[in-house]
């Protein structure tokens, strides 16, 4: 059986950390999320010893969507370095605003660093279309490079929380992954209802480039949820993410384990994010 892989986790530099109030009070999206003192932000020593409690051996470790490009690529270079520390334990996504000039660049820049991908991605915070033509760039940049997008998506229904709008809406991600299938996308949080959609046979055929995963389910889902979910992607389109800070990794991998076979828990909570994340096929 694969090692356990948290495909879903957020790191923040401590300098950044330090200087919340500041952040808070020029990026909205962020203040929605973080301008309080209790909301948690971790750096990546806390992430690993968060792994080590919870027996999970890697993590998928992504960007906050924030406007400013120097303060993405603060983050970026955070995670890129936080990476390097710890070879093939943090697959870095660093976040990229494609509203801003000279995205691309940044991309080439990250991806030759090593970074996996870009995310968590929010195009409704910082101001982009999600099917617009920079959008589209981002799509088949991944795919030529063979890059993971992450993408916030929103639920359109349910109680509102912090931080539930500015990611991309479930036709919108499903429209987007159907122009440019060559893009491996995850739709996190279950992707916002899109895995219903997967019982039409020409949206099942015309977006098996998306993955989903699970973080905040426990937040947002009832039981048996994940299991549901297996059942209309497949165990190969699931990835079990905790989306720490924001819930302790270790509680959340029971969680899933408990409701999945152990052939579904060894791809959904570890084989799939190894392929994905790490080049490592999936037995």
């Amino acid at each position: 059986m694969p090692g356990f892989v948290d495909a879903h986790t957020h790191l923040f530099p401590p300098a950044q950390v330090a200087r919340r109030a500041e952040l808070a009070g020029s990026e909205p999206a962020f203040a929605e999320m973080y301008a309080d003192p209790a909301a948690k932000l971790a750096d990546a020593p806390a992430l690993r010893a968060a792994l080590g409690r919870a027996g999970i051996d890697r993590a998928v470790a992504a960007g906050f969507a924030f406007q400013a490009p120097a303060r993405l690529a603060e983050q970026a270079e955070y995670l890129l370095a936080a990476a390097a520390e710890a070879p093939g334990v943090i697959a870095p996504l660093p976040c990229l605003n494609p509203a801003a000039p000279g995205w691309e660049r940044d991309a080439a820049r990250w991806l030759a660093a090593g970074a996996r991908g870009f995310g968590e991605l929010r195009p409704g915070n910082q101001g982009w279309d999600p099917l617009g033509p920079e959008s589209l760039r981002l799509a088949h940049l991944a795919a030529e490079a063979g890059a993971v997008l992450l993408w916030h998506v929103s639920e359109p229904v349910g109680h509102a929380y912090p931080g539930k709008r500015g990611g991309i809406a479930p036709a919108d991600l499903i429209e987007l992954a159907a122009r440019v299938p060559a893009a491996r996308m995850v739709a996190a949080h279950l992707g916002g209802g899109i895995s219903f959609y997967l019982q039409m046979p020409e949206v099942r055929q015309a977006i098996g480039n998306i993955y989903f995963d699970t973080a905040a389910v426990s937040l947002l889902y009832d039981e048996g949820s994940v299991a549901r979910l297996v059942a209309l992607a497949g165990p190969e389109r699931v990835l079990f993410g905790s989306d720490f800070p924001l819930l302790a990794p270790g509680r959340q991998l029971q969680r899933i384990a408990a409701e999945l076979p152990p052939d579904a828990v060894a791809r959904v909570c570890g084989g799939n994010a190894l392929s994905l994340f790490f080049g490592t096929a999936t037995p």
